[in-house]
């Protein structure tokens, strides 16, 4: 059973936490020294000397005293504690934009954007350690749990993150790393505040030295206020790693499919890197590829339509492709020696788009469906809606398995896309066994206005 400190025991620890959180000389230099290692550990992309910059920044002492402040009803050392935070948050961020601008070549590395993108983890790895650090200070005063707790948590990184974007004036940097801090900070302190719960720290308060009973109702009054903190911090982690996941999900199609599509018109290549970005409702893939085969333009819309089929939206693909010979005792794969003799201004060739709605239709549905196993298009209507500018696509197939809404629904952005009007799709799905069971219809839902 953990044996909580006696009466005796907090007074020693109170004393300890109240000398830690004094604002004094040794604490500001202290944060001048460490936020100059850190700054310099950032901006040279070094591991090592962040980490060394964790093990001595001082941050740590205000927070827990804030804690122990609110913990026990103390207001003198909770006025302290938030004085010595703020002082030092300001200090931290100040020095750190002005070494910063002291190296105008600077980039910002690896190291810097690391902590720019906070999420719901690191609130839980923060709100973990701070409950480690007190308890080894409540059951083990003399442990050496703390660094090892400052590290985990890293406080001060991410403030020399803010000086340095602030004097890069990137103020999304600026923003991400004062979120990471505000977290840390948020969660070491209730953690910490429902550790010196558990260990009696309220029932027994202590101020200045002497400890007298303290007030329950008081205490868990106090409380709601870090708690609330930490619940509002929570919101905008969780929206920023929801939006990491979905990025690295989109990527992770983009680049599955790509390969896919690789292997099958050209076996010997490989897809050296890819990015994309979205906007106005289409997603702009920027690729490089290293194949032995020459790329065609109508290869490219191979890998658009499988694209777009995935991710739901128009895609376009733009390669860059480095041709390169495979050869071995056997065999020779020369792209070279059947390009160079053929280079012409005529194999130049301009993706044309069909002219008329009914060619634009065809062409999508023949795209989509091709990708489709055992599905047919057996017809379609068109009707066009001149007052309200609208398409209305009835699509009637034949396939071997249910058609879900997904396909309805790509085929509408894509339409929307080339034709520039508001689209309504619904496809009639009938089985090709001889199922008398009535068609399904998957309806699809309009995405934006006709363009002005």
């Amino acid at each position: 059973m953990t044996q909580w400190p006696d009466k005796e025991g907090q007074k020693t620890i109170y004393n300890n936490v109240s000398g830690d959180a004094s604002p004094d000389r040794y604490y500001f230099g202290m944060v001048i020294l460490s936020c100059t290692v850190a700054t310099y550990g950032l901006l040279s992309n070094s591991t090592a000397v962040v980490i060394g910059a964790m093990l001595i920044a001082p941050l740590m002492g205000p927070i827990l005293g804030g804690a122990l402040a609110v913990a026990t009803n103390s207001n003198p050392l909770l006025k302290m504690s938030a004085k010595a935070e703020a002082l030092g948050a300001v200090t931290a961020v100040v020095l750190a934009a002005l070494l910063t601008l002291v190296l105008p070549s600077a980039e910002l590395t690896p190291e810097v954007l690391a902590r720019t993108t906070p999420t719901i983890l690191d609130l839980v790895v923060a709100l973990a350690s701070g409950a480690a650090g007190t308890y080894a200070m409540c059951v083990k005063p003399q442990g050496a749990t703390l660094p090892g707790v400052a590290i985990a948590t890293a406080l001060m990184p991410p403030l020399c993150v803010v000086g340095i974007g602030l004097a890069k004036q990137n103020f999304s940097v600026v923003s991400g790393a004062f979120l990471l801090f505000l977290a840390n900070m948020i969660a070491i302190n209730v953690a910490a505040i429902a550790m010196f719960e558990l260990a009696g720290f309220s029932r027994d308060s202590c101020h200045d030295g002497t400890c007298k009973t303290g007030d329950a109702k008081k205490t868990t009054y106090r409380m709601l206020y870090p708690v609330v903190l930490l619940i509002v911090i929570s919101i905008p982690l969780a929206f920023i790693m929801y939006k990491t996941y979905s990025h690295a999900n989109i990527e992770k199609v983009i680049k599955t499919s790509l390969i896919e599509s690789l292997e099958a018109i050209a076996p010997h290549s490989t897809l050296i890197s890819t990015d994309y970005r979205e906007q106005d409702n289409r997603y702009q893939v920027d690729a490089a590829f290293r194949t032995t085969k020459i790329i065609m333009p109508e290869n490219i819309r191979q890998m658009e339509n499988l694209l777009e089929l995935r991710l739901g939206k128009p895609v376009g693909v733009s390669a860059d492709v480095v041709l390169v010979q495979k050869v071995n005792d056997k065999t020779n794969i020369d792209t070279f020696q059947a390009l160079l003799p053929k280079v012409k201004e005529k194999e130049i060739v301009e993706v044309v788009r069909s002219s008329t709605p009914e060619e634009v239709i065809d062409s999508v549905l023949q795209e989509k469906l091709a990708l489709l196993p055992n599905s047919k298009l057996e017809d379609y209507t068109l009707e066009y809606r001149k007052g309200e500018g609208t398409y209305k696509v009835t699509v009637k197939i034949s396939s071997a398995s249910p058609v879900d809404d997904k396909l309805s629904k790509t085929i509408q952005n894509i339409l929307e896309e080339r034709l520039k009007r508001r689209v309504e799709v619904n496809i009639e799905s009938k089985a090709i066994q001889n199922n008398p069971a009535a068609p399904q219809k998957s309806n699809g839902s309009l995405l934006y206005e006709e363009p002005k």
